[in-house]
């Protein structure tokens, strides 16, 4: 006999069998056993989540020969043929294949034909957004009057894509994606009758990358199984289906929040070199801050999509340091690049960009401190706390360098002869020694002047002041630098040689 995947093996044959989708499942089973049935249904919801199964199991149920409570008895000739796909009154269809006004035309012909073998002929039509306008009106026509003797089933991953005149000629039921208990339950009982050796940890793991699908869980874990005859670990499942793991990503994100520009740049490269691929780590990052943005939210009751137990304190630690529109914006800009790398060759250039530009826009806007940071001495800044200010400084600087180089070159050369010196509220400061003052002059220019506008507030996504300024070699006297000693720290205004 031909292998079966996993999937298929464990489909579920009767509506008991179902694992979620309880309301679905006991309306549609005290229709059956009640004989209150409509001709059409719509099932929609995300892939995997057991639409066309339980569409089987409804046309089983209304041509079964044995018929108890609602449930297919699936020993009769009716049950046996529907589960081996020989019953002729059971048709699939499948829309993004069967997509014209023509097939929807010749359904129509048939459908008047009365049933070969059992008491209705069902239609189950999978993802019916595929089909176009024109056979969308003929398909109305027939929903419009149906014969009775005809059930119809359409299922969808796209409802809104059906028009409405359709949406209103069927009984509707949404289906959800199962949670992480659901879906690790069925995995272990899966393991445990096919004899798969797997750790909790693996199992886990499997269960939230399935993102609520239950065929996409069972596909890896049979993946998994096609792999390694002996014991599956968390680290199988991660080479296996090329995922990143999640303590990776967690301590890319606490070298983001430092600001740490060299840690950043080290871990792509050797995540990279290792053979991940850049739109991955994009897309492992963003479920990474959906993670970190929902615990912030919720804290403990959060269902997890990365993170596992062992990331668990590195999210409790980085929620404490980030605020919630932080962390949205973070997330925002992971996705917009995700976006660009799929049709980009600088890929690498691209991921290292946008992390660093995250945290720099963590660095420059730092969450307010919690009620006890007030205890803490006023004798000054500690040195980490200087090298984390030096750190976020360089990296918003070279990211204003970066941008205005891209509009203009002259205006850039005139530019990093500056330095910067922070920011207060919304006026940026940037200075110039004494004998840099053609530079100063040129920058404070109406044209050089607007391009760096533009670029601070594509960085800062608000409109800001620049103050350009003199610093005097190796004088802390000029009444300026005094001004933006008081505003940023000894530690911010560093005039050296």
């Amino acid at each position: 006999m031909a292998y079966l995947a996993l999937y298929r093996v464990w489909r579920p044959q009767r509506f008991a069998e179902v694992v979620g989708q309880e309301q679905t499942v006991t309306a549609l089973q005290n229709s059956v056993r009640e004989n209150r049935l409509t001709h059409a249904y719509l099932f929609s919801g995300p892939r995997g989540t057991g639409k066309t199964s339980i569409a089987k199991i409804l046309a089983k149920a209304v041509n079964c020969e044995h018929q108890q409570g609602g449930e297919p008895c699936n020993a009769c000739l009716s049950c046996q043929d529907i589960n081996n796909g020989n019953f002729m009154d059971v048709i699939e269809i499948d829309a993004a294949s069967n997509r014209g006004i023509d097939e929807i035309r010749d359904l129509r012909e048939k459908v008047r034909v009365l049933p070969a073998q059992g008491k209705k002929k069902v239609y189950i039509i999978d993802e019916v957004h595929m089909l176009t306008t024109e056979a969308f009106n003929a398909l109305l026509k027939t929903l419009e009057e149906p014969p009775e003797s005809v059930v119809f089933i359409l299922a969808t991953t796209e409802p809104q894509k059906i028009p409405s005149t359709i949406v209103s000629r069927c009984q509707k039921y949404s289906f959800r994606r199962l949670n992480l208990p659901q879906i690790n339950d069925r995995l272990k009982e899966v393991a445990l009758n096919n004899g798969i050796d797997i750790e909790e940890e693996a199992l886990a793991l499997i269960a939230r990358r399935a993102n609520g699908g239950m065929r996409d869980a069972l596909g890896m874990l049979d993946q998994l199984q096609s792999y390694k005859d002996s014991r599956i670990s968390r680290t199988d499942v991660l080479e296996v289906l090329g995922l990143v793991d999640d303590l990776f990503v967690a301590g890319l994100i606490d070298a983001v929040l430092k600001a740490d520009s060299g840690s950043i740049v080290t871990m792509l490269n050797e995540a990279l070199n290792q053979g991940k691929e850049a739109p991955q780590l994009a897309r492992e990052t963003a479920l990474y801050l959906r993670d970190l943005l929902l615990y912030k939210s919720v804290g403990e009751q959060a269902e997890m999509v990365m993170a596992g137990e062992q990331s668990k304190e590195f999210i409790k630690n980085q929620a404490q340091k980030m605020e919630a529109t932080q962390i949205l914006k973070a997330l925002r800009m992971i996705m917009d690049t995700g976006e660009k790398l799929r049709f980009s060759e600088g890929q690498k250039f691209l991921l290292e960009l946008v992390l660093l530009e995250v945290a720099a826009l963590v660095a420059v806007k730092k969450p307010r401190p919690e009620s006890h940071a007030s205890t803490r001495k006023s004798t000054g800044p500690q040195e980490s706390d200087k090298s984390d200010k030096n750190e976020a400084r360089e990296i918003l600087w070279n990211r204003l360098l970066t941008g205005v180089k891209e509009k203009k070159i002259p205006t850039h050369a005139l530019l990093s002869q500056g330095r910067l010196l922070g920011t207060k509220g919304d006026v940026i400061y940037i200075g110039y020694r004494k004998g840099y003052k053609f530079h100063k002059e040129r920058m404070e220019e109406k044209g050089n002047r607007e391009i760096v506008d533009v670029v601070i507030q594509e960085i800062f996504n608000r409109k800001m002041e620049v103050q350009f300024m003199f610093l005097e070699d190796n004088q802390y006297n000029d009444i300026i630098v005094k001004k933006a000693i008081e505003y940023f720290g000894e530690d911010i205004v560093d005039i050296k040689e």
